[in-house]
């Protein structure tokens, strides 16, 4: 990491008073401070991140002297490699900021095939970390066992239902996928139906030697697989446009749609449908109509989500989430993503690790109730496709995030390129800006991180992507965080980020709305979404405090401090 953006990240980190989420600062003065394993192990079992020393949290991430920095290093770099398991390989610099030396180590998130990372002398169970907020966490023995069940091939999806027969399935699509398959391929033309079914591991073997549904089958075909998994439903809510009042209600809908997965997918996006907004708009064609999310793109997240989420036993009684929110829509889904799959990957043409490959097999072959079209591809185009839809609506890029135990996919309702955007744009004032870095700019503006990989998708190349992105370092536009391989860039300076919720709302009603929206956050996570100050933001928290809206944890004034909302909304 050169000088430049580091001066801006220690800006940044003291501007907020604390560190995000991927960055962790430490003074060391004393040497290579203890809790360091912990965070490097954490760091490489969730998304990556940024380790510094040499700065004191608590004289405001004022820089320390560093005995020797060129060892400090070098016992960095030792302590990755011999402490940890499976060894790291970081990038660790002497970097000089404001006539001190800080050594600064980059992170690249494992890829779960090779996880848990653990601290050797701790043993997994006690030494496995993962990162919470700007802390780090022992993972609990559920999240090791789900880790540890990713470094396999799963095989969850072609287990038997020993309590279910042939006749739990829908002979009727049955039928209908043995037809296209006898089409496409020898193996299954001249055999019978049993041997046929039991070819694809629709029926499985059980303990006693019976042939029974697999789970695969049964989610793919059966007439209820609910009867046996009564938790592998997709729950909806739709939360209420009004949050403001004590009497509004929690939510406007909440349907559970069970059935088999290709049920589960029609209804839900029946049900969302029926639920959004169409939005009218005139362009050089004359007026046309749009609904609030393109529903190719939508589908696209729902199929992801039933296809590639966790099926085993310790997840079986997790719903798959929809949320519904007036502005923005999210699909949350079991376990996080499988194989060598790492958050930056996501849309890249090709890229893919299907973690249930006999069910993903089947859907591909499958059709929705009353439709030509399959389930699914089984192309590893089903990202990208969400992507290039809401691009082409002139949507923000969707936004990832991947947890031990769960992945969530939020699009949020706004235009990227929309007039409170374009006003900020012009409002910087910067001369020399491509469309291109204006794009940048628009997706970090509206809260999501951007990397080289972001840009392409706008049709940029590798070369030109890299360059608008050190350009915008280089203006002070843009902060630069995660590992040589894998960063990403976020806006810098909060004070020229206007309030992100609306634009009639005071600065009280702003972060309340923050607040209640993320029902607990710490300071700089409020000042992240809000784009006031550090002090604006104490103020307002300790008016809420008072009116008994809001609940604390921590010492006050402490940058981990957290703020719970407990008032109405």
């Amino acid at each position: 990491m050169d000088t430049k953006t580091l001066t801006t990240l220690v800006a940044r980190v003291r501007e907020l008073g604390g560190e995000p989420s991927e960055v962790e600062v430490k003074s060391a003065a004393g040497g290579l401070p203890k809790s360091v394993v912990e965070t490097l192990c954490a760091f490489a079992n969730t998304n990556g991140g940024l380790l510094v020393l040499g700065l004191d949290e608590s004289r405001g991430f004022a820089p320390v002297y560093l005995d020797d920095p060129c060892k400090l290093r070098d016992d960095l770099a030792s302590l990755a490699s011999s402490s940890l398991h499976p060894a790291l390989r970081i990038s660790v610099d002497v970097v000089r900021v404001e006539d001190f030396d800080l050594v600064v180590a980059e992170v690249d998130p494992l890829p779960s095939a090779e996880r848990p990372c653990y601290v050797v002398n701790k043993g997994m169970k006690d030494g496995s970390y993962v990162r919470v907020g700007d802390g780090d966490r022992r993972m609990t023995q559920a999240e090791i066992g789900l880790t540890i069940a990713n470094q396999g091939q799963p095989r969850y999806d072609i287990e038997p239902v020993s309590d279910a027969t042939v006749e739990d399935l829908d002979r009727t699509a049955l039928l209908r996928t043995l037809d296209r398959v006898r089409q496409t391929s020898r193996a299954f033309r001249d055999v019978d139906e049993t041997t046929a079914l039991t070819r694809l591991r629709v029926l499985v073997r059980d303990s006693q030697g019976s042939l029974v549904p697999s789970l695969g089958g049964m989610l793919t075909f059966g007439v209820y697989p609910q009867q046996f998994f009564p938790q592998l439903t997709v729950s909806i809510v739709v939360h209420p446009g009004d949050d403001s009042g004590q009497d509004t209600p929690r939510f406007e809908d909440n349907p559970t749609v069970r059935g088999a997965i290709p049920d589960l997918i029609a209804e839900t996006l029946s049900v969302l449908r029926r639920r959004m907004s169409v939005r009218s708009f005139v362009d050089a064609s004359g007026r046309r109509e749009q609904l609030d999310y393109p529903m190719e793109a939508v589908r696209e997240a729902v199929v992801n989500a039933v296809l590639h989420r966790d099926y085993s036993p310790s997840t079986r009684g997790t719903q798959i989430q929809v949320n519904l929110w007036p502005d923005r829509l999210e699909v949350r889904s079991p376990g996080g993503l499988y194989g060598p799959v790492v958050l930056e990957d996501l849309g890249e043409e090709g890229v893919s690790s299907s973690r249930n490959a006999f069910l993903a097999s089947l859907l591909a072959d499958t059709h929705l109730p009353g439709s030509d079209r399959l389930v699914a591809e089984n192309r590893a185009s089903g990202i990208p496709a969400m992507i290039r839809e809401l691009r082409r609506s002139g949507m923000i890029r969707p936004a990832f995030r991947n947890y031990v135990n769960r992945f969530e996919v939020e699009f949020q309702r706004s235009e990227l390129l929309d007039p409170r955007t374009r006003r900020w744009l012009s409002e910087l004032g910067e001369v020399g800006l491509t469309p291109l870095h204006e794009l940048a700019l628009a997706t970090m503006f509206h809260g999501q991180p951007v990397s080289n990989a972001t840009l392409r998708e706008f049709g940029a190349d590798k070369t030109v992507a890299t360059s608008v992105m050190r350009d915008l370092v280089e203006r002070g536009l843009a902060l630069r965080s995660g590992g040589r391989r894998y960063a990403t860039y976020g806006l810098n300076a909060a004070p020229r980020v206007p309030n992100l919720f609306s634009g009639n709302e005071s600065t009280d009603e702003s972060i309340e709305s923050a607040l209640r929206r993320r029902g607990i956050a710490r300071t700089s996570e409020l000042i992240e979404l809000t784009g006031f100050s550090r002090q604006t933001v104490l103020t307002r928290l300790d008016e809420l405090i008072s009116e008994g809206k809001v609940a604390t944890e921590g010492k006050p004034r402490s940058p981990r401090r957290t703020y719970r909302w407990v008032g109405g909304g």
